[in-house]
């Protein structure tokens, strides 16, 4: 029995044990030391993030190695390190997070514990990390800040400042920006690394990490390096306005633009005196594309140019002139050169109360700008020149500035620092002048004056302060010798008083406090004529056109009566009065046969055309061309064996008749107007004494007597035509074969004849 309850003892006691080990064993990560790391690594959960568990060195002067661990996990309260190589040590964290301080190591190898555990203690995890210290060394790519660049036609500059000397070479991995391949380039040293073939207008993304080698065999990459694009173009100047801000003072407003602006972080504006003198401050970095300054009257270089990380633009520059000729400037500074290298400055006492400190500029047209600043209480100061050398016969300007600062008068700010105070001009030595005024003419030419003009010499060829001009005239006989001084500012004058229709020289020169310079060459003008002269000779000229006019109106009219007198012009029958008459009314058409072509000598029967005329205008029928009121026409048909003649029927009534014509070559054509027989009461009687009454158209036509060669009779003609009269009808008979001719008749047929071919 005894033995029995001795082995059940046991078993309870074995039993006790094994659950208060197993108690023991989960309160383990709350009290885990170095002496039960082995231990806390089987009871404590192995993270999913045990990788992100890393120790690692880095040298630090003066060569020395550090180490830390680093474990990126958040969910713990509590975390502990311990590293192990020949003896075990826990290590302090940096804010109660897994980042631990550096620490030193041996070169064997390590291994090194990471424990977190929850806040009750109920919870842990382990990670751990074992290897070679020397192996352990990480060389850091350096930051952003520590890295340079730098574009230009294409290439990139990269400057990068390593922490770890042991760096010799390193890798620059590079694309362009939204592309996917990447490219590597290896500097040539640890410093500077080309980049070459790039595109001008693209940015690009980078990498930079060092070469692995046995001092550095771990190199990490850097974070992501944005390269911006080069800036090819320069800023353009849009607009420089000045207005004036103050006596001596201007304000400047400048505006510009640029192209890729978008690229653009900054503006650099630097401003300089043309003189060379620097100030302290002299650049200005700006946001906008606009920038005002207040300056003085100095000469002024500006430069602009756009930049940002990767590099800057092109400078755009642009010249501030020297403002000159201002009349509100102190007239009182004046300025006295005693040598080659020294001169004395004075001005008003006044400005010696609120300034001292000063600063002159003095120039010649074709030599630099030189300055020199000081410090004086009193109104006027002697300086002695160092690398300048006052030459005779040049010209040089003077400026003095005063500066409000009175601690030094060395130029602080380029921006409202100082204003200008006085301007001057003054020679070492004055000379005549080399060359005469040139460009010399004339203008405005009268009777007794005209207008001289000229352009004034040279500043350089004036070798002095210019007093004024001569001018030297007369006339060309030599008997007028005049000169007459005109002021500096004279470019023109108008010499009066001449004599008209004179011909005169001139010649000026231009003169200084040293005396009269070179002529010019002679100039001749002759005057114009006087205004009576004028008027008598254009007189002259009109009463010879009056006369010439007259004289061929003249000659005109007796070149036409002398024509008449010689050759008369020979009348035309077709305007007589006799065609007229005959012509009256439509009645021409009857004469139509007596000129027809196709008449033949052959014919058997003529139409005979009587004309019978009711009154007459006279009593007296002396001529065929009188007037008769009315006639009428009957024609009549007359056989060839038997003459017939017209007969006159004249009466106070008038007479109606039908004229019909008759074709003689028309069998059983025998047709007679009706004639009416009925008479008036009173006959017309015909005196015998008197000549008795005719017809005033009769003829019977058997054949043409004249044949009319032309349109035009001759006189002799017509006075045989109003001679004939009228003949008794027995006179006018004759031999059957051969028919009776009336001129009147043939002088009728030629008016008609000349009608047709018209």
């Amino acid at each position: 029995m005894r033995a029995h309850a001795a082995v059940l003892s046991l078993f309870y006691g074995f039993l006790l044990g094994s659950i208060w080990s197993a108690q023991t064993l989960q309160q383990a990560p709350a009290v885990c030391t170095c002496r039960n790391l082995t231990r806390c690594e089987h009871v404590c959960n192995a993270s999913e993030e045990i990788h992100d568990f890393i120790c690692f060195g880095w040298r630090s002067p003066p060569n020395t190695i550090d180490y830390k661990c680093v474990w990126n996990l958040t969910a713990y309260s509590t975390y502990n390190l311990y590293t192990k190589q020949r003896t075990c040590k826990q290590w302090e964290l940096e804010n109660q997070s897994l980042i631990s301080k550096s620490f030193i190591l041996l070169k064997t190898n390590m291994t090194a514990y990471a424990i977190a555990a929850s806040e009750d203690g109920k919870r842990c995890t382990i990670a751990k990390f074992t290897g070679i210290p020397l192996q352990m060394i990480r060389c850091d790519p350096p930051n952003e800040n520590n890295v340079r660049l730098k574009r230009r036609q294409g290439y990139l500059s990269v400057t990068a400042e390593w922490r770890d000397e042991s760096v010799k070479q390193y890798y620059v991995k590079y694309r362009e920006q939204n592309s996917t391949l990447w490219k590597e380039v290896q500097s040539e040293n640890s410093r500077d690394c080309i980049v070459g073939n790039l595109n001008s207008y693209m940015s690009y993304e980078m990498h930079i990490q060092c070469v692995v080698t046995t001092e550095c065999p771990q190199c990490p990459l850097s974070e992501v390096i944005h390269v911006p694009q080069e800036f090819v173009d320069a800023p353009t100047i849009k607009e420089i306005n000045e207005k004036p801000f103050k006596t001596g003072q201007r304000l400047v407003i400048m505006k510009w633009q640029y192209v890729h602006s978008e690229a653009v972080e900054n503006y650099n504006i630097t401003i300089w005196k043309t003189s060379g003198e620097l100030a302290e401050v002299s650049s200005y970095i700006l946001k906008t594309p606009t920038v005002e300054l207040i300056l003085c009257y100095s000469a002024y270089m500006i430069s602009i140019n756009a930049f940002n990380r990767a590099g800057s633009s092109p400078p755009a520059s642009r010249v501030i002139e020297i403002k000159e000729n201002q009349r509100a400037l102190d007239e009182t500074f004046n300025v006295s050169v005693k040598s080659n290298n020294s001169f004395r400055l004075s001005w008003n006492k006044t400005l010696s109360q609120d300034y001292a400190c000063y600063s002159v500029e003095w120039w010649e047209s074709t030599e630099k700008i030189s300055y020199k600043s000081f410090f004086v209480k009193k109104s006027f100061i002697d300086i002695r020149t160092k690398n300048v050398t006052f030459q005779p016969y040049k010209r040089y300007y003077f400026f003095l500035h005063a500066r409000p600062d009175k601690d030094t008068c060395n130029l602080k700010n380029i921006n409202d620092s100082e204003q200008t105070y006085g301007r001057a001009c003054v020679y070492l030595l004055e000379g005549t002048p080399l060359t005469a005024p040139g460009n010399v003419s004339v203008s405005n030419v009268t009777q007794s004056s005209f207008v001289l003009t000229w352009s004034p010499v040279a500043e350089e060829d004036l070798r002095g302060f210019l007093q004024g001009y001569i001018i030297y005239y007369g006339d060309i006989l030599g008997n007028i010798k005049k000169n007459i001084t005109v002021g500096p500012h004279t470019n023109s004058y108008k010499l009066i008083n001449l004599k008209s229709r004179n011909e005169h020289h001139v010649k000026l020169s231009a003169f200084t406090a040293a005396g009269e310079g070179k002529q010019s060459a002679l100039t001749y003008i002759k005057t114009n004529p006087d205004a009576v002269a004028i008027g008598g000779m254009l007189a002259g000229v009109v009463v010879g056109i009056i006369a010439l006019l007259l004289a061929v109106h003249f000659c005109c009219r007796l070149l036409h009566r002398s024509k008449n007198l010689l050759w008369p012009s020979i009348p035309n029958p077709y305007n007589s009065n006799a065609v007229q008459k005959i012509e009256g009314g439509q009645e021409l058409e009857l004469f139509e046969p007596l000129y027809r072509q196709n008449l033949e000598e052959t014919e058997e029967h003529l139409n005979v055309v009587e004309v019978k005329k009711y009154t007459c205008c006279s009593s007296k029928l002396t001529l065929i061309s009188q007037d008769c009121k009315k006639a009428t026409l009957t024609p009549v048909t007359v056989a060839e064996d038997t003459p017939q003649f017209p007969t006159l029927l004249s009466t106070t009534n008038s007479v109606s008749a039908e004229a019909i014509l008759t074709d003689s070559n028309k069998n059983d054509s025998a047709l007679v107007s009706p004639i009416d027989t009925n008479d008036s009461s009173e006959d017309t009687t015909v005196d015998a004494s008197n000549t008795r009454a005719v017809d005033c158209v009769s003829t019977t036509v058997a054949k043409p007597a004249v044949v009319f060669v032309s349109d035009y009779t001759t006189m002799e003609l017509f006075q045989q035509i109003s001679k004939a009269g009228v003949q008794d009808p027995s006179s006018q008979t004759g031999d059957s074969d051969t028919a009776p001719s009336n001129s009147r008749q043939d002088y009728i047929r030629q008016a008609l004849s000349f009608e047709e071919n018209l």
